[in-house]
């Protein structure tokens, strides 16, 4: 998912004026276990013998607060030739460095060499591989640690740039847990009701952000038409290919409204969560949701936490209008 801009659609509102809905903790994790995989490969040879690029695999690692990790950045190549990466952009709050020829040769620590320091740099451990160094004092926070990009060449051709992100142990790439503001968070077709920050707990609700809907319109089927959302900030935006695989995490609550089957807008036919990708589509942008009855027992109005699948067997839907 190339781009993905995150709304949290709270169109599962009631009929009821006065509903006040809060929002804590939001999560976006990686899967459990290292991941390095590629995206969309479509190639035709028709007969020709002219050298594929080959491709620089975007890689997802854990690292702990403080250590350091040796990364392979071999690329992939069709042709089967080997490939030499080279590092393109670097970390903001670690460090890269090539492998000592100890290690790189035996095995035998110390594994970090000369940091990099400028780029380009060609990687000039056996297989392409590095160290990644967390800082000596650390400790793990709200989202990934850092990312890095490397193109890889097999002499003849250049790669496009591949992502390397690091995470800590929570495997957390991106996150709002409201510890002191509201995070940017905004609210989407809410007239002038935006965002409050609430720095109390209530329950799980420790530390959050809310919104109230006092003004409904009211169509012939008794449906509130005027559908608001919780607007991510930015840094949920952006390229987040390392969400495949993974989980959106969140708890949300309700201060008041009647959220029972009778009286839920448009008979909960509507999105908890909607997706948009800017550069999806050749460009064109394509919005997919998460329906409301995908969700196990819906939402009463009462404090829930949900985990959803970053993955498009788990329920996700298009939008038919894309």
């Amino acid at each position: 998912m190339p781009c993905p801009c995150f709304f949290l659609c709270l169109s599962l509102s009631s009929r009821r004026r006065n509903q006040r809905i809060e929002f804590h903790k939001m999560t976006v994790l990686s899967r459990w276990t290292t991941v390095t995989f590629t995206i969309g490969l479509v190639l035709s040879r028709l007969g020709t013998t002219k050298s594929v690029a080959p491709l620089a695999l975007h890689h997802l690692h854990e690292v702990e607060a403080g250590g350091e990790l040796v990364i392979p950045l071999h690329g992939y190549d069709l042709d089967g030739d080997k490939t030499v990466a080279t590092i393109t952009s670097l970390p903001t709050s670690g460090t890269l460095h090539q492998l000592t020829s100890i290690f790189d040769k035996h095995g035998y620590d110390p594994k970090a060499g000369t940091q990099i320091t400028t780029v380009p740099s060609q990687v000039t451990g056996t297989g392409s591989r590095l160290v990644y160094k967390r800082p000596a004092i650390d400790r793990e926070q709200n989202g990934e640690w850092d990312r890095f990009e490397y193109t890889v060449s097999d002499r003849t051709s250049e790669s496009r740039a591949g992502t390397v992100t690091l995470v800590g142990p929570s495997r957390s790439v991106v996150a709002s847990d409201f510890r002191f503001s509201s995070d940017g968070w905004t609210t989407v077709g809410n007239r002038n009701n935006g965002v409050s920050y609430e720095p109390t707990s209530r329950g799980i609700m420790n530390h959050y952000v809310y919104a109230a809907d006092d003004i409904l319109n009211i169509d012939a089927n008794k449906d509130d038409v005027d559908l608001w959302y919780f607007n991510l900030p930015s840094k949920f935006s952006g390229w987040h290919g390392v969400f495949y695989g993974g989980k959106l995490n969140f708890s949300l609550s309700s201060f008041s409204g009647d959220f029972s089957p009778d009286q839920i807008n448009f008979g909960g036919k509507m999105n908890l969560v909607e997706i948009h990708c800017a550069k999806c589509a050749y460009n064109k942008g394509v919005t997919i949701g998460f329906p409301l009855s995908n969700v196990p027992g819906g939402f009463s109005g009462t404090t829930s936490t949900f985990s959803l699948d970053m993955k498009e067997t788990s329920g996700w839907l298009k939008d038919p209008e894309n």
